[in-house]
């Protein structure tokens, strides 16, 4: 379920994200090394770049980089190396510390029809986590499982139910400890409604021991997702608690090119909402959020882009934790090798160069 759960996150974030191709590589990539630095580190009054939050994967790393890259003054830190085989999949990449240490190291197996089939995450003196995924006839995964290299104790294993059109109806989990967690989906006819159920098997512990508390477990609802005729999410409610009765509630709205323009987000009355505006190339030009009970921490982002839909400009207002007028200026310059991929940008905060992004890659 994480592996599948992580898939409609990540695929939910892009849509927000003010440009889409930022990681993109054109060409045949055969490796690519990604550094963030300061522009001048010499001059530089700020303090050093923010290491982002730890037991994040690659995926979530990156993806906070940009939108702090994109969106705010400051910046978090980005550093690896990744090789890719000639079919364009990446085959190994290593993350390195601030001080140029390796962090971790990922390396990734593929089946004869190129689905993945093996991630080893490496952390020190041979110590790794392996996560392996299996397939059906329709390359439609089914099932995946998780080992911790110092315990074979230590692993949890999914196993994914589909039903019309290979969607996932069902996902069931179980770990070393005898610990289950069932996840239903029931979806209506017309595919417009979407019920997620669980169903949680207990444990307690008492010492070292673990006990099964229910043998059957509870079922209850956690999430109600409602969609257009397009596939867009346009409401959904969601409980915390399993014995929660009032759920947080979502409102969407879209736009005739199905481009996000409106996010409600409701806790018994609306409390904040989010306006977003695209240009002709459905990338976002305007940002909105406005907090109802909370003024002082609404703001506004406005994008401009240049010939190539890589962002050039952000102009951002809003307010300090004192209420205090708040407001900033982001530019960035680019270089491009002759494949028509960015090799550096430059991040000028106000008018001063601040941080630079580097990229450099190898083809085969």
């Amino acid at each position: 379920m994480k592996h599948f759960c992580l898939l409609i996150a990540c695929f939910f974030i892009l849509k927000l994200y003010p440009q889409q191709n930022m990681d993109t590589i054109y060409g045949n990539p055969k490796s690519v090394k990604m550094e963030v630095n300061f522009y001048d580190i010499q001059n530089t009054k700020h303090k050093k770049i923010e290491y982002p939050e730890m037991g994040l994967s690659p995926k979530q790393i990156t993806s906070t980089f940009i939108n702090n890259w994109s969106k705010y003054v400051g910046c978090t830190y980005i550093n690896y190396y990744k090789e890719f085989n000639k079919n364009g999949k990446p085959k190994r990449e290593v993350w390195y510390d601030y001080d140029k240490e390796i962090y971790f190291e990922y390396q990734y197996k593929y089946d004869k029809n190129e689905n993945l089939v093996e991630i080893k995450e490496l952390y020190w003196d041979d110590v790794y986590y392996i996560n392996r995924y299996f397939y059906n006839k329709s390359n439609l995964l089914i099932s995946e499982s998780r080992y911790w290299s110092d315990d074979s104790n230590d692993f949890v294993h999914w196993y994914f139910t589909r039903g019309y059109k290979g969607k996932i109806i069902g996902v069931k989990s179980f770990d070393e400890d005898g610990s289950r967690d069932i996840i239903t989906y029931e979806i209506d006819s017309i595919e417009n409604t979407i019920n997620e159920y669980h169903q949680r098997v207990f444990n307690y512990t008492n010492g070292d021991s673990f006990k099964v508390k229910d043998s059957i477990g509870k079922k209850f609802l956690i999430k109600k997702s409602k969609f257009d005729d397009f596939e867009n999410k346009i409401y959904e409610e969601r409980w915390i608690e399993e014995n929660s009765k009032r759920p947080y509630k979502t409102i969407y709205k879209y736009d005739d090119r199905n481009n996000l323009v409106y996010q409600g987000n409701i806790k018994d009355t609306l409390n904040s909402y989010i306006n977003y505006r695209y240009n002709s190339n459905s990338l976002k030009t305007y940002y909105e959020h406005i907090h109802i009970k909370y003024p002082n921490n609404n703001d506004t982002i406005v994008y401009n882009y240049n010939n190539k839909n890589l962002i050039k400009k952000v102009k951002y207002l809003g307010k300090d934790h004192y209420g205090r007028k708040r407001e900033y200026v982001l530019d960035f310059k680019y270089k491009f090798d002759k494949k028509g991929n960015w090799t550096e940008i430059t991040k000028i905060v106000n008018g001063g160069p601040l941080y630079v992004w580097t990229r450099k890659i190898k083809y085969y």
